[in-house]
């Protein structure tokens, strides 16, 4: 799939570059087109891939990847669920725990676990679009990427009579029209702070040592209690280190809260 990306970024950089640098031949009379399309080239390439791939570039429009300090919240996001029976045994953590989260919804998961997802509602956790079918952005079309969003935004209300407020795009790439496909299904684009890989499950302890080394205050911390649409993706791991994770950050001081508590934190 990257590679995929890499080649369309590739056939818009090789047009724009060429075009360009015969406009700066002006500019630049004694350096070769040849040396003038190289560089603007690896230029429009390396812009767009920033653009693309990294969570907190502004390129594409503003994102929102971290709270303001001073408040010592941090919020803890899960994406890619419902999974069962992972989700379940986490919120049954989170509740035991009274800790608030934000749950970061795959429309096509929900399918099978409307149940799931109505009880996230119903604990009073906070519900984000994660897309339907949690297949990359950059490649689809404004169409297409419109679909993504509002058709989950639209089963999410159907199960539980809200519409969620907060988009986060599949591995957190986007293109030009990703964020104005949220804002049109009234969700606000988020990316995280701090990620650990659990998805590659390193192992609960691994799980651990990266999230309570890695947080700061403010942090967004990105979780998963799925694997993209991958049927009873085995989470364990996460749901084994989700306790150590949570009293560990309780002793140094942080309050969890959820994601939209926390972009209004410090807000009069």
């Amino acid at each position: 799939m990257i590679l995929k990306i890499v080649a369309a970024i590739t056939l818009v950089s090789v047009p724009t570059a060429f075009v360009a640098a015969l406009v700066l031949g002006r500019l630049f009379p004694g350096v070769s087109l040849t040396v003038r399309f190289v560089t603007l080239l690896l230029i429009t390439g390396g812009v767009l891939a920033l653009a693309v791939f990294e969570r907190r570039s502004p390129i594409f429009g503003s994102i929102t990847w971290k709270g303001p300090p001073g408040s010592n919240r941090i919020a803890l996001t899960f994406d890619d669920g419902p999974n069962e029976p992972f989700t379940s045994r986490i919120i049954s953590i989170l509740k035991e725990k009274q800790v608030g989260a934000t749950f970061f919804v795959i429309g096509r998961n929900c399918e099978k676990y409307p149940e799931v997802l109505k009880r996230l509602d119903s604990e009073g956790f906070e519900i984000g679009n994660h897309a339907w079918t949690h297949e990359v952005l950059p490649l689809k079309t404004p169409s297409r990427a419109r679909w993504e969003i509002e058709r989950t935004s639209v089963f999410i209300e159907k199960i539980t009579g809200k519409r969620p407020a907060l988009f986060r795009a599949p591995h957190g790439w986007r293109n030009p029209w990703t964020n104005r496909a949220a804002r049109a299904s009234g969700c606000t684009p988020v990316a995280w702070t701090l990620g650990v890989w659990d998805t590659d499950r390193p192992g609960a302890q691994t799980i651990v040592r990266r999230t309570v080394d890695g947080v700061r205050d403010g942090c967004i911390i990105l979780l998963h209690d799925g694997r993209g649409t991958e049927h009873q993706a085995d989470s364990s791991q996460l749901v084994e280190a989700l306790p150590f994770i949570i009293d560990e950050l309780k002793l140094r001081g942080f309050e969890f809260v959820k994601l939209s508590r926390l972009m209004r934190a410090g807000t009069p």
